[in-house]
Parts: C-alpha cells; sequence; structure tokens
C-alpha cells in the first residue's frame, strides 16, 4: 500500500515535471482552406545521433556517433499532403496522384515557398511567436527515433520494416495514402520510406 502510494506520487512529479517541461507546446491541428494537419509536440532530451549499434548499418557515412541535446519543438503527424499543398499553393506537381498522397517532384526551394505562405495563411492561427519551418536533421532524427519515448527500434517503430514503411520491395514503385503504415512511439507516420 505504502509503495503503490509512493509509485503514485512519483508517476504524477514526473508528469508535472514533463508537462511543465513543454514550454507551451502541444499538439495541434490546424486548417487552411478547408484541409487540415496535425503537428505533433515532441518533448526535447538528448540522444545519441548517427548510425547507432541497434541500426545494424556497417557501412553507414552517419558517424560518429555524438550526443545532440534539443529543446521542445512540434512535427508534423505525416508528410505534407498533396491536398495540403494543394490547398496551400494551387497546384499539384506529385506524379502519384492522390490527395492523401505525400507531395513529391518537389525542391528545397519550393519548400520553403510552401511554409512561408502557410505562416501567412495561418498567422492568426499560431501561438504567439511560433511559425512553421523545416526541421533540423537532429529534430527530424530524434522525432524519427520516437524521441524520449524511444524503444530502440532499428526503423521508427518497429524493427520490422514492412509494418511501418513502403519501400522498394512493397510499394509498387509508387507513394501511398499517409496513415497507412504502424505509427512511431510519438504518433508519427512514414518516417522510413513513402516517398521515393
Amino acid at each position: 500500500e505504502r509503495l503503490a502510494a509512493e509509485n503514485k506520487r512519483k508517476e504524477e512529479e514526473e508528469r508535472k515535471r514533463r508537462e511543465a517541461a513543454n514550454n507551451n507546446i502541444s499538439t495541434r491541428s490546424y486548417t487552411v482552406n478547408g484541409v487540415s494537419f496535425k503537428m505533433i509536440a515532441v518533448e526535447g532530451g538528448t540522444f545519441k545521433m548517427g548510425a547507432t549499434a541497434e541500426q545494424q548499418d556497417p557501412v553507414s557515412d552517419e558517424k560518429p556517433v555524438h550526443n545532440v541535446t534539443l529543446g521542445n519543438y512540434c512535427i508534423g503527424e505525416t508528410e505534407v499532403t498533396q491536398a495540403l499543398w494543394q490547398a496551400v499553393m494551387g497546384s499539384n506537381p506529385s506524379h502519384f496522384s492522390g490527395s492523401n498522397n505525400p507531395v513529391e517532384n518537389v525542391s528545397y526551394n519550393d519548400c520553403i515557398t510552401f511554409i512561408n505562405k502557410l505562416n501567412t495563411l495561418l498567422s492568426g492561427q499560431l501561438p504567439s511567436g511560433r511559425k512553421f519551418r523545416l526541421p533540423t536533421e537532429a529534430e527530424w532524427e530524434y522525432a524519427a527515433r520516437g524521441g524520449n519515448r524511444s524503444r530502440g527500434y532499428q526503423y521508427s517503430g518497429s524493427d520490422n520494416l514492412g509494418s511501418v514503411a513502403w519501400y522498394r520491395d512493397n510499394s509498387g514503385d509508387k507513394t501511398h495514402q499517409v496513415k497507412q503504415k504502424q505509427a512511431n512511439e510519438l504518433g508519427l507516420y512514414d518516417m522510413n520510406g513513402n516517398v521515393l
């Protein structure tokens, strides 16, 4: 009884600590020109960036493995869909059409233009001082690995690639609708595969 009460107190303290650490970031949904999307809150932390042992890639050029510390941020639950791109940009450059498929055939500069337009269209909905932007390489890798909820999987959310990703052997050489495979520990989809 005493042990259960102590464990409950510790769990509540940890929950409050995490809540305070979020610095007012939270998972939020946005709608632009009738198309909704979700940004997932990622609690910051320290992780080993690069080709770690669980990735089992002896020829990787992502070495040396090194510690990286990140603050809190948000990242898209899925890739940018063609529907969202169309809602913001007014066109769809994708080769593999499908409103819930990821947009592809876009350049870095196209993405920056998209983000700038998205910020303008949603300026009244964003929390004070916040703007959409591309994640850094470290932010993307931390989120793909499951952030501070990581279970150390080889792939983003599983040790079985087919359960979390569309890739050469199961994709039919085309993209697929987002959210068709298992999410990772943070609730993020397609962090491996899909966009070829």
